[in-house]
């Protein structure tokens, strides 16, 4: 169900005309029929060459720009209308820099009010008219004259306007999301919206959203053209009774979609494209309103730069807007009432360096008259790493190509392998400042790179000339090694242990450099027992051939009294038994483990979980 929109001056006859085709009065309010002026949106539809269609008309007055406005977000086809007695005047050019600014390329003229204007006038109409189209986006719309009351021309109007609409429809696709222009209260259906369902399909029972606010409810009937429908397709003015909804919370402007499937933005990066009566680059400093779909809202505009012909700003919004990439809008001068420019979303989350956002809209610029996926895609590029329901609402539905998943969050390729790349790097770096640890921690890697463990452990599935030693990352060919000097070291380290029998020196007497202990633990030349002691594993095994002497059950002191030693180094040498296996403790006492067991060499017991670990 395509959708026409008027545009044109006030009293050209827009509503008159769209009367004529509809057999519908579009103006809905007592003063503007007794005043013959459309102050506020109209609505009406027919069929055409058995196509059902539906008409917005605008008001064509100055004062009420912001009106018409709201009814442009939805227009499939525009419908100019030019006063044959009157000719191209103020209100037709500001028309047409909103149509052109959006871009709409389908449309047509109707040169009105032939019943009141020579032959001679309606050509100056026509000539005119072609002149001004000149360079907009309508520069090739068929031109008509006609009399909506005479109804000289109405079936060629009609005839070239069912062939601009059937050049007008493609293939409608998009989330659902519907721009409210009318809110109001219906006995049993709760609140009632109105609004151009621009993508997406609306059912009976759906779960929405209406946003600003994210406010919830659900369908409970659906009209189009005064018909009771189960669905909606995209291209249809509807109207949506929403149960649960708060009427006083949502009015024009707001947009209904399904839950999850918008994230509202505050500041976004644009491209810009100035009206072709405005002759001077738009200042920072002045008072400008968004409008895009039915809503307005005041704005800031940080201006980046120029990128080709193009200007390129970010606009900063006091309330979240829900926008996604390739999204049109129209910026209008406050103080001087009057519409400047328009443009078009890049990047619904700005970057905050305007060097990023020159460089932001230079790889996104190009996808965005591509599908949902190649946006997603581009977006993704641009980013380097996402949740993938932030690039579906972002890029209005699209899945990235190619991206690489890593739990929660999605990858562009090059990020990736570029990610890749930088840990190579970081870990060769680590080893060199660390060449007694056998690799990076994987946390520590993670930190430095800004990833999570997640994608830590994507990027490291990417990168060749990486291994992975549990907890660890090394880059291959990578062995920790003793040098020289830490081979002296170490001798001695054994010398002193070696010679005081099993009440061995502390560590903070044997004063060993903390990464020298850690590779020696490593390597399994010493067992670490506790915070403060370690001994040699021949000791330690030695220690544990003395339970044999033990009977079934012993305390602390038998242990004690059979090795020698202290209860400060019987207590910690136990329950580091206890941990690792060797002993299991039974209140006061313990007795040896079933995991430990009998050297048949020796007639020890040697505890299986000694490993080369040095734990």
């Amino acid at each position: 169900m395509p959708v026409v929109g008027t545009g044109g001056h006030v009293d050209h006859g827009k509503s008159t005309l769209v009367h004529a085709l509809t057999g519908r009065d579009p103006d809905r309010w007592a003063e503007e029929k007794e005043r013959g002026l459309t102050i506020d949106l109209g609505f009406a539809w027919t069929e055409l060459a058995g196509r059902e269609v539906s008409f917005v008309d605008v008001p064509g007055h100055e004062r009420f720009i912001k009106n018409m406005l709201a009814g442009t977000g939805g227009f499939d086809v525009a419908l100019m209308v030019v006063a044959a007695d009157e000719g191209w005047m103020p209100q037709s050019e500001e028309h047409l820099a909103v149509l052109d600014l959006l871009e709409i390329r389908h449309g047509l003229v109707a040169i009105t009010k032939v019943d009141r204007a020579d032959s001679d006038l309606v050509e100056l109409a026509t000539l005119e008219t072609e002149e001004m189209l000149a360079g907009t986006t309508l520069e090739a719309a068929p031109i008509v004259p006609v009399s909506a009351l005479t109804g000289e021309g109405m079936a060629e109007l009609r005839a070239v306007l069912s062939r601009v609409l059937a050049g007008a429809l493609g293939e409608a696709s998009g989330r659902t999301r519907l721009w409210i222009d009318r809110v109001f209260p219906v006995s049993g259906a709760g609140t009632v919206v109105t609004g151009t369902l621009v993508g997406g399909t609306l059912s009976v029972g759906d779960r929405v959203e209406v946003w600003p606010g994210g406010l919830a409810g659900r369908v409970r009937s659906l009209q189009a053209h005064e018909r009771e429908r189960a669905a909606i397709p995209a291209r249809t003015r509807a109207a949506a009774g929403i149960a649960g909804l708060d009427r006083g919370k949502v009015g024009r402007g707001s947009m209904l979609g399904l839950p999850g499937a918008w994230i509202p933005s505050g500041r976004f990066l644009v491209t810009i494209r100035l009206a072709r009566y405005v002759q001077r680059p738009l200042s920072r400093r002045g008072a400008y309103q968004l409008h895009l779909g039915s809503g307005a809202w005041p704005v800031r505009l940080v201006n980046v730069g120029m990128l080709g012909d193009e200007a390129v700003a970010v606009l900063r919004t006091e309330e979240p807007v829900p926008v996604r990439m390739g999204d049109r809008f129209v910026l209008r001068d406050v103080g001087r009432r009057l519409i400047v420019a328009g443009g078009r979303v890049v990047e619904p989350v700005a970057p905050r360096k305007g060097r990023d956002a020159r460089r932001a809209t230079g790889v996104l610029r190009p996808a965005l008259d591509r599908g949902a996926d190649q946006r997603a895609t581009a977006l993704l590029e641009w980013r380097g790493r996402e949740g993938p329901g932030v690039l579906e609402a972002h890029s209005g539905g699209g899945t990235p190509n190619g991206a690489v998943t890593a739990g929660t969050m999605m990858m562009a390729p090059g990020y990736a392998t570029g990610l890749a790349d930088r840990a190579r790097r970081i870990t060769a770096r680590y080893h060199a400042d660390n060449p007694l640890r056998p690799g990076m921690p994987k946390a520590s890697l993670a930190s430095r790179l800004g990833v999570d463990l997640e994608c830590l452990a994507a990027v490291l599935g990417l990168a060749r000339g990486l291994r992975q030693r549990g907890s660890a990352v090394a880059v291959v060919g990578f062995e920790a090694t003793l040098s020289d000097a830490d081979e002296v070291e170490w001798m001695r380290i054994r010398d002193a242990l070696a010679a005081t029998g099993p009440t061995v020196p502390r560590l903070k007497e044997l004063q060993i450099h903390p990464e020298l202990l850690h590779a020696l633990l490593r390597e399994g030349r010493l067992v670490r027992i506790s915070d403060d002691l370690v001994y040699l594993p021949e000791q330690v095994e030695e220690l544990m051939r003395r339970l044999l002497d033990l009977p079934g059950r012993f305390t602390v002191a038998g242990f004690r009294d059979a090795t020698g030693l202290t209860r400060k180094y019987a207590v910690p040498l136990l329950e580091w038994m206890d941990r690792y296996g060797a002993t299991v403790r039974l209140g006061d006492e313990r007795s040896i483990s079933d995991r430990a067991r009998i050297d048949p060499r020796s007639g020890g017991i040697v505890s299986v979980l000694i490993g080369s670990d040095g734990q």
